[in-house]
């Protein structure tokens, strides 16, 4: 008989797996099918703008441009933590006291998990701050 909990995850695994690969092939397919030649083309003409703008680097276009990206992995990990918090917290309520020890430990992953997942959203805007100044 199949785990319940087993294809609830793989259900959840799949439905998040399908929802990158729509966001990411959305913006990939142009109006026309990508030729051998118009790679090429594309690739000598990055190369040649390249050249061109040796030093110049636009951060505010790096910026607006990885600003979504980093929003949207905040976001994923603020909805986790929440589920997470709230799945332990239920734990911990209907759970025997050598139960609640061990969630009391494993909840120090959690707040280290949480501080890492926002303190680099942070450090993040800090250095494209530090970066606009030079």
């Amino acid at each position: 008989m199949i785990n319940i909990n087993r294809l609830i995850k793989c259900i959840t695994v799949v439905i998040i797996l399908t929802a990158i690969l729509l966001c990411t092939t959305a913006n990939a397919a142009g109006d026309e099918a990508p030729t051998l030649k118009k790679m090429t083309e594309d690739a000598n003409e990055f190369i040649t703008q390249g050249s061109n703008n040796i030093g110049s680097i636009d951060y505010d276009k790096i910026t607006t441009q990885f600003a979504g990206l980093g929003s949207i992995l905040t976001t994923i990990g603020a909805g986790v933590m929440v589920a997470v918090v709230t799945y332990m917290g239920i734990k911990y309520l209907i759970s025997g006291p050598e139960a609640q020890a061990k969630l009391k430990v494993q909840l120090i992953g959690v707040v280290v998990s949480g501080v890492v997942i926002f303190g680099a959203y942070t450090i993040w805007k800090i250095v494209v701050s530090v970066a606009q100044t030079f």
